[in-house]
């Protein structure tokens, strides 16, 4: 039996330009074993092998007249983001027209007690929006 984690957002978190944020959530969806903490965590309650995904949506954004400079936006997951920051499977990609996606999935340990989340980056010369974002944490070790 699977042990998962599902947090859930539909509307507009603004990030800052140049600024890792952690990303927050509406809701869980799914929350076995009370894994969720202040909808933006994922907390373990025990050590074990979990398969980590993100899904991160972002708004399509404006470039002022003239402006060619090509935008880049990543997002990665982070364990212990309060504390002794430890980052792991980045992604990054460049604007295109219209809205972004990015689906990430990165399997790696989970430690007891240890919060993991999702962090986003962008160097748009204005704040930029996740319009949507997913982020789940899963386990068959118990």
């Amino acid at each position: 039996m699977a042990a998962q984690c599902k947090l859930y957002r539909n509307t507009p978190q603004l990030i800052a330009p140049r600024t890792w944020t952690l990303v927050t959530y509406e809701r869980a969806i799914r929350n076995d074993r009370g894994m969720e903490q202040d909808l933006a965590l994922i907390v373990p309650d025990r050590d074990g092998d979990f398969v980590w995904a993100r899904n991160i949506r972002w708004e399509p954004v404006t470039q002022p007249e003239g402006d060619v400079r090509v935008r880049q936006f990543m997002s990665r997951f982070i364990r212990d983001p309060h504390g002794i920051r430890d980052d792991t499977g980045a992604g990054d990609r460049m604007d295109s027209p219209g809205r972004d996606w990015d689906t990430t999935m990165w399997p790696f340990f989970g430690r007891a007690g240890q919060p993991v989340g999702v962090e986003v980056w962008h160097d748009h010369h204005e704040p930029a929006a996740v319009g949507h974002a997913q982020f789940v944490g899963m386990t068959w070790d118990y």
